[in-house]
């Protein structure tokens, strides 16, 4: 039991400062993200406009009643 607590004891203590190192380096990403969205420095999205004109013809047509529907006017 001693033998595999000091071989565990010895891949840990090599592997802490690898550990600290990716931490460390997770750390600094992370800042610097948050710097790129605080910073304000995003290029604009291009917003879709699309012009609507409205000519005397459509406002004079009378609605399209779907031919079902026809034959129910006048029945209340």
């Amino acid at each position: 039991m001693k033998r595999l607590t000091s071989a565990l004891d010895a891949i840990f203590a090599g592997a802490h400062p690898g550990l600290i190192a990716a931490a460390v380096i997770l750390a600094l990403l992370d800042v610097a993200v948050a710097a790129q969205h605080l910073s304000g420095s995003r290029p604009e999205t291009p917003v879709a406009v699309r012009t609507v004109v409205a000519s005397a013809e459509t406002e004079q047509r009378a609605p399209v009643i779907p031919p079902e529907l026809l034959d129910m006017i006048g029945r209340d």
